[in-house]
């Protein structure tokens, strides 16, 4: 039987203690003087209210429960782009954990060395570097953002392991896996050597459309809380009621045989917090409609401030900052959609070329 709690919840009001309590309470996965990792989704350099990373009040509310169960909490990720100390004391400070940090004592990682780690049953992957902020864990709790995702359509407890993959890396495996469904095993090998002891989710303001740099929050109010990655995302589709197997990393997590046998609910079920009206991303719209859409392209739009942000990042090298804007050439780009997910200013959008 795997567990699964889900509770209605604000950011001034979490009951963690209540979440927990049917997975055994944060007693449970931790110990007296275990450093414990605290994996948010730390996407890029955004303010809480854009919903893009994982949200400091439930950060604190963590980080607070860890030290109250002895451990010694701190806080790590890999963001979008090159992975180095400016980019995430940058990164740090905009999405108010900088902040947080003084107000909790809970120390941010600022190392950007990896080492390659083997994956003795790796679908995609033999050897992945991973960062060693995740590898000097001895415990892992993973905080993901329930958003959406141009490529993968939700990202969720499943790709949230992924941000232990340093920096550029992330985008060498676009190029390397250009198919969601060649894409979605390469996360699934990551998590098989990087699993979180337990994952807690916001899902407080979430976000919907253009994910997962570019959409719009969503007030859901709630907190959810598994041992299970596969159990987790399962259920955040039942919630906003799309298909499980229509999202890539849970359609090779069925085939893998990662999907629980039942999921048992102590606490609210899917149904009792059902949201109706959920937006996927327009890469999806197949999932909502049964019909097959052609494929989105990234379109520079005059939001452009020529930054670079997306020409470092495209794994084909497909975009050039020509002048005062960045240029796509089509027949290199694979549609990974990394320079919309990095891209400061809104600047691009995903739609079919005429």
């Amino acid at each position: 039987m795997t567990i699964v709690s889900i509770l209605k919840a604000n950011y001034s009001e979490i009951d963690m203690e209540r979440l927990l309590a049917p997975l055994g309470g944060m007693g449970r996965f931790v110990e007296k003087d275990e450093k414990v990792l605290l994996k948010p989704n730390l996407l890029s350099a955004k303010g809480p209210e854009k919903a893009v990373n994982t949200h400091p009040s439930m950060v604190r509310v963590v980080a607070q429960a860890v030290k109250k169960a002895g451990g010694c909490p701190y806080l790590g990720d890999s963001p979008a782009g090159t992975f180095s100390q400016r980019v995430l004391k940058k990164t740090y400070k905009r999405s108010g954990f900088e902040k947080l940090a003084t107000q909790e004592d809970l120390p941010l990682n600022l190392k950007t060395g990896s080492t390659k780690v083997d994956i003795p049953d790796g679908y995609r992957l033999h050897r992945v570097p991973i960062c060693e902020y995740a590898i000097e864990a001895q415990k892992i709790i993973a905080l993901p953002k329930l958003k959406t995702h141009s490529f993968q359509y939700l990202t969720l407890a499943c790709k949230i392991m992924y941000g232990a993959v340093p920096g550029l890396t992330k985008a060498k495996y676009h190029a390397q896996f250009p198919r969601k469904i060649s894409f979605a095993d390469m996360m699934l090998d990551v998590l098989s050597v990087v699993k979180p002891h337990v994952i807690i989710m916001d899902a407080i303001i979430a976000m919907q459309g253009q994910g997962p740099g570019n959409g719009d929050p969503i007030k859901l109010g709630l907190v959810l809380a598994a041992t299970d990655c596969v159990a987790l995302d399962i259920t955040v589709c039942r919630i906003i009621g799309v298909e499980p197997v229509g999202i890539p990393v849970l359609k090779r997590a069925k085939v893998r045989g990662m999907w629980p046998g039942n999921i048992e609910y102590p606490l609210l079920r899917p149904q009792d917090v059902a949201y109706h009206g959920f937006r996927l991303p327009n890469t999806a719209d197949h999932l909502l409609t049964g019909r097959k859409t052609p494929s989105k392209s990234p379109v520079v739009t005059a939001k452009c401030i020529a930054c670079g942000d997306c020409q470092n990042i495209c794994p084909k090298k497909a975009i050039i900052v020509e002048g005062d804007l960045a240029v796509v050439t089509y027949s290199k780009c694979i549609r990974c959609y990394c320079c919309h997910e990095i891209c400061p200013e809104d600047a691009i959008v995903l739609r079919g070329l005429k």
